[in-house]
């Protein structure tokens, strides 16, 4: 939306303006202050010849699982590996110790928005994913670049209400769920709260916020 802000064509420039301004009145999206809000993975971390546990998740948390692992090797640089339901970790005790805190948060910080996610009206699977997507991204600042089209979504879901008859019903959430992702994802990093998160996203889903692309496209960041 910032990319029309400043560079759309035929009216689009003024009504993202207009939209981002009404947004910025209603919620806050300045990002924390890393004084207050320490970054996950500052400092060093060390690893070891030997083998470490370090969390453990359910039998349907592979999206959470696969979340933690990918962000411990890219961020704190140590080599892990699933072991059934348990994550290990290449690294000496003290890391070991640290790395159990942050997989515990970026754990319960994932369970929790998915949660909340899932339960919106209309979601379906592939919003789901995306929103994980979203999630990851944020955190490990990796967010797609202006311009850039975002993940596909489904537009709408066909609802048998008559024989020979359907209907489509708009997803509940019409803001893209990689754009709402994205900025809890960046709060998950900056050690954020969680109830502080969790509370954004009830605002956002309480407000439904409207997407205006047409059903079926995926918008650009």
């Amino acid at each position: 939306m910032q990319a029309l802000a400043d560079r759309g064509i035929d009216g689009e420039k003024t009504a993202a303006q207009r939209k981002i301004a009404r947004l910025k009145a209603r919620f806050d999206f300045t990002e924390p202050d890393p004084a207050d809000t320490p970054d996950l993975f500052i400092g060093s971390f060390k690893r070891a010849s030997t083998v470490r546990w370090i969390y453990s998740f359910g039998d349907r948390e592979v999206e959470v699982a696969n979340s933690v692992k990918w962000a411990i090797e890219t961020a704190a640089k140590i080599p892990c590996v699933h072991r059934g339901r348990d994550l290990m970790a290449e690294a000496n005790p003290r890391t070991a110790r640290r790395l159990t805190d942050i997989a515990g948060h970026i754990a319960n910080s994932f369970r929790t928005l998915i949660d909340k996610f899932s339960a919106v009206g209309g979601v379906s699977v592939t919003d789901r994913n995306v929103f994980v997507m979203g999630l990851y991204d944020g955190m490990m600042n990796d967010v797609r670049n202006a311009g850039q089209r975002l993940p596909s979504r489904p537009g709408s879901i066909k609802i048998p209400k008559a024989k020979k008859h359907t209907v489509t019903r708009a997803s509940g959430l019409n803001i893209h769920p990689y754009t709402l992702a994205v900025s809890l994802g960046k709060q998950i990093r900056f050690s954020v709260p969680l109830e502080q998160i969790a509370a954004e996203l009830d605002a956002v889903i309480k407000g439904k916020i409207t997407w205006d692309a047409q059903a079926g496209n995926s918008p650009a960041v």
